[in-house]
């Protein structure tokens, strides 16, 4: 039922994961190594981390919102199963005619008010709807990535696994840009962090992104049991 959003993840976990291998290979081999310029190469390659960090949210986000799509349209919901919220990514062409200052923009801001006053009775079928809520909007990956995500699916909670969450993405967010921008020297970046304390972010990026798919999952099961028999019998 689930298997798109939850392999979406598993991909990501499987990159991190690696990248926490690497980090620790970088501590092993760091043990009497006395070679020149040592020290440079491996500020580089734990400078490097960060650009892996920023890529593996990056290509999650270009997945994640598609893969929900998927899921929602195999338990064969109806618009009325789904947060009212959704109406933002669902009527997205209607609400980019809406700042039109003529008739046709005056009939776009009726639709949407109607669609949001009959949402509750609308029985119209969920189709697929990922690429107008993507989430890969070419800005590097911040909060407002997964605040939208939370404001448009009406997920419960908190999108933070951890209160230091968002400290966690802007360091990352923006080490990754000083990296790939050469806005900093990629060694003295590194220099900066020891690869234990890299390893240690990677391991709270993984269980972020453990707390955001067991959020998702308990949203889409939340939305077949609303749905009733019609979603079940509609699952693979």
């Amino acid at each position: 039922m689930t298997g798109t959003v939850s392999a979406t993840f598993d991909r990501a976990r499987e990159a991190l994961e690696r990248e926490g291998r690497r980090l620790d290979s970088i501590t092993a081999a760091a043990v009497g190594v006395t070679s020149f310029d040592h020290d440079g190469f491996n500020a580089i390659s734990r400078a490097l981390s960060f650009v892996v960090m920023g890529g593996v949210l990056e290509d999650w986000s270009r997945e994640i919102s598609s893969a929900i799509s998927a899921d929602v349209d195999n338990l064969g919901l109806q618009r009325r199963h789904l947060p009212i919220t959704v109406i933002a990514a669902m009527e997205a062409s209607t609400f980019r005619q809406c700042g039109n200052d003529n008739v046709s923009g005056l009939m776009a801001r009726a639709r949407v008010i109607s669609s949001a006053t009959l949402h509750a009775s609308d029985a119209r079928p969920v189709l697929q709807f990922g690429d107008l809520f993507s989430l890969a909007d070419g800005s590097t990956i911040s909060d407002k990535h997964f605040e939208a995500l939370w404001m448009v699916l009406g997920l419960e909670g908190e999108w933070r696994n951890h209160p230091n969450d968002s400290l966690l993405l802007r360091e990352i967010r923006d080490k990754r840009n000083d990296v790939a921008h050469w806005k900093e020297d990629p060694v003295e970046i590194g220099r900066k962090k020891r690869a234990s304390d890299l390893r240690a972010m990677v391991d709270r990026l993984i269980r972020l992104l453990d707390h955001i798919e067991l959020s998702l999952l308990y949203w889409l099961d939340g939305a077949r049991m609303t749905a009733g028999p019609a979603a079940t019998s509609a699952s693979p």
